[in-house]
Protein backbone atom coordinates (compact mmCIF):
# COMPACT_ATOMS: atom_id res chain seq x y z
CA UNK A 1 0.00 0.00 0.00
CA UNK A 2 1.45 3.69 -0.71
CA UNK A 3 0.18 5.50 2.78
CA UNK A 4 -3.19 5.95 1.34
CA UNK A 5 -6.15 4.74 3.29
CA UNK A 6 -9.95 5.97 2.88
CA UNK A 7 -10.87 6.70 6.02
CA UNK A 8 -14.67 7.37 5.37
CA UNK A 9 -16.97 7.31 2.45
CA UNK A 10 -20.45 8.17 1.58
CA UNK A 11 -22.38 7.13 -1.57
CA UNK A 12 -24.60 10.46 -2.65
CA UNK A 13 -27.47 10.00 -4.84
CA UNK A 14 -27.58 12.25 -8.34
CA UNK A 15 -29.34 15.22 -6.85
CA UNK A 16 -26.90 15.60 -4.07
CA UNK A 17 -23.43 15.73 -6.35
CA UNK A 18 -24.57 19.36 -7.01
CA UNK A 19 -23.28 22.71 -5.12
CA UNK A 20 -24.68 23.02 -2.03
CA UNK A 21 -25.15 26.84 -1.97
CA UNK A 22 -26.28 27.33 -5.26
CA UNK A 23 -29.00 24.54 -4.29
CA UNK A 24 -30.32 26.70 -1.38
CA UNK A 25 -30.56 29.86 -3.81
CA UNK A 26 -32.52 27.77 -6.03
CA UNK A 27 -35.10 26.30 -3.38
CA UNK A 28 -35.53 29.66 -2.16
CA UNK A 29 -36.60 30.85 -5.15
CA UNK A 30 -38.14 28.46 -6.63
CA UNK A 31 -42.05 28.09 -5.59
CA UNK A 32 -42.33 31.92 -5.93
CA UNK A 33 -40.80 32.53 -9.20
CA UNK A 34 -42.87 29.45 -10.54
CA UNK A 35 -45.82 30.98 -9.25
CA UNK A 36 -44.99 34.35 -10.50
CA UNK A 37 -43.45 33.41 -13.81
CA UNK A 38 -42.13 30.50 -15.08
CA UNK A 39 -39.76 31.86 -17.67
CA UNK A 40 -38.22 33.59 -14.73
CA UNK A 41 -37.93 30.72 -12.95
CA UNK A 42 -36.04 28.96 -15.77
CA UNK A 43 -33.95 32.05 -16.44
CA UNK A 44 -32.71 32.35 -13.37
CA UNK A 45 -32.24 28.10 -12.82
CA UNK A 46 -29.88 28.62 -16.47
CA UNK A 47 -28.06 31.09 -14.68
CA UNK A 48 -27.56 28.77 -11.78
CA UNK A 49 -26.78 26.09 -13.48
CA UNK A 50 -23.64 28.06 -15.93
CA UNK A 51 -22.15 30.73 -13.13
CA UNK A 52 -18.49 30.75 -13.24
CA UNK A 53 -18.00 31.98 -9.38
CA UNK A 54 -14.79 33.45 -10.66
CA UNK A 55 -16.01 35.76 -13.11
CA UNK A 56 -16.61 39.40 -11.06
CA UNK A 57 -20.41 40.06 -12.57
CA UNK A 58 -21.30 36.44 -11.94
CA UNK A 59 -20.49 36.50 -8.88
CA UNK A 60 -21.65 39.57 -8.04
CA UNK A 61 -24.71 38.54 -9.90
CA UNK A 62 -25.25 35.73 -6.96
CA UNK A 63 -25.17 38.46 -4.22
CA UNK A 64 -27.81 40.48 -6.04
CA UNK A 65 -29.87 36.35 -6.38
CA UNK A 66 -29.81 36.29 -2.54
CA UNK A 67 -31.44 39.48 -2.18
CA UNK A 68 -33.30 40.21 -5.33
CA UNK A 69 -37.07 40.78 -3.94
CA UNK A 70 -35.76 43.62 -1.91
CA UNK A 71 -35.23 46.66 -3.70
CA UNK A 72 -33.33 48.79 -0.98
CA UNK A 73 -31.08 45.88 -0.27
CA UNK A 74 -30.08 45.38 -4.29
CA UNK A 75 -30.28 49.31 -5.10
CA UNK A 76 -27.03 49.15 -1.58
CA UNK A 77 -25.50 45.87 -3.11
CA UNK A 78 -25.25 48.15 -6.26
CA UNK A 79 -23.06 50.53 -4.51
CA UNK A 80 -20.80 47.99 -2.83
CA UNK A 81 -20.43 46.34 -6.12
CA UNK A 82 -19.33 49.61 -7.39
CA UNK A 83 -17.11 50.27 -4.69
CA UNK A 84 -15.75 46.63 -4.89
CA UNK A 85 -14.86 47.33 -8.54
CA UNK A 86 -12.82 49.93 -8.18
CA UNK A 87 -10.64 48.83 -5.75
CA UNK A 88 -10.45 45.24 -7.47
CA UNK A 89 -9.58 47.52 -10.28
CA UNK A 90 -7.09 49.33 -8.59
CA UNK A 91 -5.37 46.23 -7.02
CA UNK A 92 -5.29 44.49 -10.58
CA UNK A 93 -3.33 48.00 -11.81
CA UNK A 94 -0.74 47.72 -8.98
CA UNK A 95 -0.24 43.96 -9.71
CA UNK A 96 -0.24 44.75 -13.84
CA UNK A 97 -3.44 42.13 -14.20
CA UNK A 98 -6.16 42.47 -16.31
CA UNK A 99 -8.84 44.73 -15.45
CA UNK A 100 -12.82 44.15 -14.51
CA UNK A 101 -14.40 45.27 -17.66
CA UNK A 102 -16.45 48.63 -17.48
CA UNK A 103 -19.10 46.99 -19.50
CA UNK A 104 -19.31 44.29 -16.36
CA UNK A 105 -19.96 47.69 -14.00
CA UNK A 106 -22.66 48.71 -16.50
CA UNK A 107 -24.66 45.81 -16.25
CA UNK A 108 -24.80 46.31 -12.46
CA UNK A 109 -25.64 49.35 -12.47
CA UNK A 110 -28.51 48.99 -14.48
CA UNK A 111 -29.90 46.55 -12.41
CA UNK A 112 -30.62 50.01 -11.09
CA UNK A 113 -32.81 51.00 -13.57
CA UNK A 114 -35.33 48.68 -14.04
CA UNK A 115 -38.33 47.59 -11.84
CA UNK A 116 -39.37 44.80 -9.98
CA UNK A 117 -35.69 44.55 -8.72
CA UNK A 118 -36.14 40.39 -8.87
CA UNK A 119 -36.71 40.59 -12.68
CA UNK A 120 -34.11 43.29 -13.31
CA UNK A 121 -31.57 41.07 -11.31
CA UNK A 122 -32.62 37.76 -13.23
CA UNK A 123 -32.69 39.87 -16.55
CA UNK A 124 -29.43 40.73 -15.85
CA UNK A 125 -28.19 37.16 -14.84
CA UNK A 126 -29.43 35.57 -17.96
CA UNK A 127 -27.94 38.12 -20.13
CA UNK A 128 -24.19 37.27 -18.61
CA UNK A 129 -25.28 33.82 -19.53
CA UNK A 130 -25.95 34.56 -22.89
CA UNK A 131 -22.74 37.02 -22.96
CA UNK A 132 -20.28 34.80 -21.71
CA UNK A 133 -21.33 31.73 -23.18
CA UNK A 134 -23.46 32.64 -26.29
CA UNK A 135 -24.79 29.75 -28.30
CA UNK A 136 -23.51 27.11 -25.29
CA UNK A 137 -26.17 28.24 -23.31
CA UNK A 138 -28.90 26.36 -23.68
CA UNK A 139 -32.29 26.22 -21.60
CA UNK A 140 -33.02 22.88 -19.41
CA UNK A 141 -34.84 20.22 -21.46
CA UNK A 142 -38.12 19.18 -20.64
CA UNK A 143 -37.19 16.59 -18.68
CA UNK A 144 -34.63 18.32 -17.17
CA UNK A 145 -37.12 21.62 -16.17
CA UNK A 146 -39.65 18.77 -14.64
CA UNK A 147 -36.92 17.61 -12.28
CA UNK A 148 -36.20 21.44 -11.77
CA UNK A 149 -39.52 22.12 -10.76
CA UNK A 150 -39.85 19.45 -8.52
CA UNK A 151 -36.60 17.86 -7.02
CA UNK A 152 -35.49 18.30 -3.86
CA UNK A 153 -32.34 20.26 -4.69
CA UNK A 154 -30.22 18.82 -2.34
CA UNK A 155 -26.79 19.35 -3.35
CA UNK A 156 -23.90 18.55 -0.93
CA UNK A 157 -21.08 19.49 -2.58
CA UNK A 158 -19.30 22.94 -2.30
CA UNK A 159 -18.24 25.06 -5.16
CA UNK A 160 -14.32 24.31 -4.94
CA UNK A 161 -14.79 20.70 -4.42
CA UNK A 162 -17.43 20.23 -7.18
CA UNK A 163 -15.13 21.67 -9.54
CA UNK A 164 -12.31 18.95 -8.74
CA UNK A 165 -14.83 16.83 -9.09
CA UNK A 166 -15.72 17.90 -12.56
CA UNK A 167 -12.11 18.87 -13.58
CA UNK A 168 -10.20 16.44 -12.14
CA UNK A 169 -11.67 13.46 -12.33
CA UNK A 170 -10.41 11.59 -15.09
CA UNK A 171 -6.95 12.69 -14.18
CA UNK A 172 -7.31 9.63 -10.63
CA UNK A 173 -7.63 7.19 -13.14
CA UNK A 174 -5.18 7.86 -15.76
CA UNK A 175 -8.04 8.97 -18.50
CA UNK A 176 -8.11 12.86 -20.15
CA UNK A 177 -11.92 13.84 -20.34
CA UNK A 178 -11.95 14.18 -24.00
CA UNK A 179 -10.79 10.22 -24.47
CA UNK A 180 -13.04 7.92 -25.03
CA UNK A 181 -14.09 4.77 -22.38
CA UNK A 182 -11.85 1.57 -22.71
CA UNK A 183 -13.88 -1.68 -23.95
CA UNK A 184 -13.47 -3.81 -21.61
CA UNK A 185 -11.26 -6.72 -22.28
Amino acid sequence: MNGYQIINWRYLSGTQVADRSLCRLARMHRDWLLAENEAWAQKLFRFLAYVNQSDWRAETLLRFVEIMKDGAAVNRLISDACDDFNAKNQIAIAKDKPLILESDLTAIRRIAKLSPPHSAVIDAADNWVIEVLKDAARAPSENEWQRLRSGPLDGLIGMSFALQWRYNFGKLFGVEACEVEPEMP
